[in-house]
């Protein structure tokens, strides 16, 4: 009887060392890119590089802000 005590203790641990080992070996996921570095375009008044998602366009142009998009638009 205790043969098989011993057997099935090491059956379980076995089963458990590999479980545990299956999940730490788990490939794991790439991080994403920050939105902070993903297209970023240049403000046609000032020159400021913004992320495109921020950004105020008109047209083709991009600006980081209303005050410069209208700033632009403004005769000279």
């Amino acid at each position: 009887m205790n043969f098989f005590r011993l057997l099935l203790l090491t059956l379980v641990v076995w089963l458990a060392y590999r479980a545990l080992k299956h999940y730490l070996d788990r490939p794991k996921p790439p991080p994403s890119m920050p939105a902070s570095t993903a297209d970023m375009v240049r403000c046609a008044q000032c020159g400021l590089h913004i992320p495109k998602l921020e950004a105020v366009r008109d047209h083709e142009q991009f600006y980081c802000s209303k005050q410069h998009l209208e700033d632009s638009q403004k005769p000279h």
